[in-house]
C-alpha cells in the first residue's frame, strides 16, 4: 500500500493572540535563525499590507520537546522572562514579520527613534517611523492594544474639530489590527535533524543552515554555549594565526574524541550530552588543537591556516593529540609523512568525510601498534606531472609545495641572507613568491600563461629583492648573482631546490623546468618516504 505523505494543515490565528503567546514564552526565535534585519520601508509595507487586508504569508513553527537555545531579545529589545515550558514552538519561518509585527505593538519608548517605533497618522491614513516630532492626530502603535493607553489617546484627540473622523479611523485601526488572521503552519513530531533540511528549503533569505548554527541551538544549556565554547578555541589558535578554521571541523574533531564518529549524524549525537560533559569535551579539544597547532607551525613551519592545505590535516593531528600525551619517535615521524602525503597527493579533494574517518582509524592503529605503515598515504608523481602544474596559491597542493619551500631554509638568491619564512608565508605578503624567468619576460617570448605559472618556476625571495630583479632575464640577472654569491653560490641554489650553478640552465626555460622539475621530485619523495 502506497504511504501518502500529509502536508501540515494550517490554523488561522489573530495578532493579539501570537502577541500573547509570544510574552507567554510559547513561541521562541531559535538561535540558529538569522538577527533583525529588515528596513524601514519593508516594516511600513507590513504594516500597511495589514491595514488594507493584504495577506502577508504564512507562519511556520515547529514544535518540540527539545530545548533549543533561543534569542532573549526580538528585534532590539529583551523578552520578558518566562518559565521553561515544554513542549514550545520555534520560529522556522517568518521571523522578520514576527519580529515587526510584535515589535511595533510593544515598543517600550515612544519618543525613541528606532525601526520598530511606528506611528499612524490619523488624518493623512499613514504608517511612519517616530522622527522626534511631535504629532497629537498620530498613535504610536505600541499603545495600540493597551487599553488603559488606548482610551486616554482616543480622550485626547476630542478636542480636535475632526474628532469624528479621526475616531473613525482610530477604531478601524484598531479592529483591523485585533481581528487581522494569519495562517500559522506548525509542525509536530520532527527531530532536529528533520527541521534542518525543512529550513533550509523554506528559509526566504537564501541563507544556508550550517551544522554549526543548529548545533549551537540544540546543544545550548544554562550550564553550556557551544557558540562561547569554539570562541574560546579561537582565542586560543588566534596566538599562532590559526583562527580561521571552519566551525565544523571543530565539531568533526569533537564528535570523534566523543567516539561518535566524524559524520552529519555522528555530530547530531553531540546533543544528547550532559553540560558537564560537553564543557569537559570542550576543553580536551581546545588542548588537542592547540597541541596540533603548535606541531605544524613549530615542526613543520605552517605559518598560519591561510597556507594550511586542509582543515582536517589539523583536524586529524589534533585528534592524535587528544588520544597521546608523550608522543613518540615512530608516531612523530608518521605524523609529518601523512602532512606531506596528505598535501601532495590532494587526499581530501574528494569525498572528504569518509576519508577523513579511515584517518582517524589510522590514527588509531598507529597508536595501538606503533607501525609506520598505519598512517600511509600513498603518492605516486612523477617529473611530467610537476610540468603540467600550476602554482595556484589557494590549491593545496600549491600551499603544500609552499609549506616544503620554507622547510628547506631558503635564503635570497641575491645576496644570501636567510628568508624569514614565516613574514614569506604570511597572507598579508603574497608577493614573496618569485617567478624565476619573469611572468613579462615569458611573455614577450610567446610563452602561454599556464607555463609562465609552472611550480617549477617558483621560489621564495624577500620583497625588496624581488622588486629590485623585476622582469629582468634570468640570464642577466641570475648570472650577477651567482658571481656575486662565490664559492656559497650552490649552497644557496640548493636551499631553494634549484640545480647547481654549472647545471643551471639560464637559456632555455623549457630544459630549466625540467632539470627543476626532478629536483623537486627527489625532495616529494623524500619527504613522503
Amino acid at each position: 500500500m502506497v504511504e501518502i505523505k500529509h502536508a501540515p494543515q494550517p490554523t488561522i490565528e489573530r495578532i493579539s493572540s501570537l502577541v500573547s503567546r509570544i510574552q507567554a514564552g510559547d513561541i521562541k526565535v531559535p538561535k540558529f535563525q538569522r538577527g533583525f534585519i529588515w528596513k524601514k520601508q519593508q516594516v511600513l509595507t507590513l504594516l500597511e499590507s495589514i491595514y488594507e487586508g493584504y495577506p502577508i504569508g504564512s507562519l511556520l513553527f515547529w514544535l518540540t520537546n527539545e530545548k533549543m537555545k533561543s534569542e532573549k531579545d526580538i528585534g532590539g529589545f529583551d523578552l520578558p522572562p518566562t518559565p521553561d515550558i515544554y513542549p514550545r514552538n520555534y520560529v522556522l519561518d517568518g521571523q522578520q514579520r514576527l519580529t515587526s509585527i510584535y515589535g511595533v505593538l510593544n515598543w517600550e519608548n515612544a519618543k525613541q527613534v528606532h525601526i520598530l517605533n511606528v506611528y499612524y497618522n490619523l488624518k493623512e491614513k499613514e504608517f511612519y517611523h517616530y522622527n522626534n516630532e511631535n504629532n497629537a492626530k498620530s498613535i504610536p502603535l505600541n499603545i495600540l492594544f493597551n487599553t488603559t493607553k488606548f482610551l486616554d489617546f482616543q480622550k485626547s484627540i476630542t478636542v480636535f474639530d475632526d474628532y469624528d473622523v479621526l475616531n473613525v479611523e482610530l477604531i478601524t485601526l484598531y479592529e483591523t489590527f485585533k481581528e487581522y488572521l494569519i495562517p500559522v503552519v506548525t509542525i509536530k513530531e520532527k527531530t532536529v535533524e528533520d527541521v534542518s533540511p525543512v529550513f533550509e528549503r523554506i528559509n526566504s533569505t537564501g541563507t544556508q543552515l550550517s551544522i554549526f548554527d543548529l548545533m549551537v541551538a540544540a546543544t545550548w544549556s544554562e550550564g553550556f554555549d557551544l557558540d562561547d565554547s569554539i570562541k574560546d578555541v579561537r582565542d586560543s589558535t588566534r596566538l599562532k594565526d590559526f583562527e580561521n578554521i571552519n566551525n565544523s571541523a571543530f565539531l568533526k574533531l569533537m564528535a570523534r574524541v566523543q567516539g561518535f564518529g566524524a559524520k552529519r549524524d555522528s555530530i547530531f549525537k553531540l546533543r544528547n550530552l550532559q553540560a558537564d560533559d560537553l564543557r569537559s569535551l570542550s576543553e580536551k579539544i581546545k588542548k588537542s588543537i592547540e597541541r596540533a597547532v603548535d606541531f605544524l607551525a613549530t615542526d613543520l613551519n605552517v605559518p598560519s591556516d591561510a597556507f594550511l592545505p586542509y582543515e582536517n590535516q589539523l583536524i586529524v593531528i589534533a585528534y592524535y593529540y587528544s588520544k597521546v600525551q608523550s608522543p613518540t619517535h615512530t608516531q612523530l615521524k608518521s605524523l609529518r609523512r601523512w602532512f606531506w602525503q596528505t598535501g601532495f597527493a590532494e587526499h581530501f579533494r574528494g569525498a572528504a568525510d569518509s576519508i577523513l574517518e579511515k584517518d582517524f582509524k589510522a590514527i588509531d592503529e598507529l597508536i595501538l601498534d606503533e607501525k609506520e605503515e598505519s598512517l600511509m598515504i600513498r603518492v605516486s608523481l612523477v617529473e611530467n606531472d610537476l610540468l603540467k602544474r600550476q602554482f595556484i596559491k589557494n590549491s593545496a597542493f600549491s600551499r603544500t609545495f609552499m609549506v616544503m619551500l620554507a622547510n628547506n631554509s631558503p635564503r635570497n638568491i641575491s645576496n644570501g641572507e636567510k628568508i624569514d619564512v614565516t613574514q614569506a608565508l604570511s597572507v598579508f605578503n603574497k608577493k614573496e613568491f618569485h617567478h624565476i624567468y619573469p611572468q613579462d619576460y615569458l611573455k614577450q617570448k610567446g610563452i602561454e600563461v599556464t607555463k609562465r605559472h609552472n611550480v617549477c618556476n617558483i621560489c621564495m625571495l624577500a620583497s625588496t629583492q624581488n622588486k629590485i630583479i623585476s622582469n629582468d632575464a634570468p640570464k642577466l640577472y641570475f648570472q650577477k648573482y651567482i658571481d656575486q654569491l662565490g664559492d656559497n653560490a650552490n649552497e644557496i641554489l640548493r636551499s631553494n631546490i634549484l640545480p647547481n650553478k654549472n647545471d643551471l640552465d639560464l637559456e632555455d626555460y623549457e630544459e630549466f623546468l625540467k632539470d627543476r622539475s626532478r629536483l623537486l621530485i627527489s625532495e616529494i619523495n623524500r619527504l613522503c618516504a
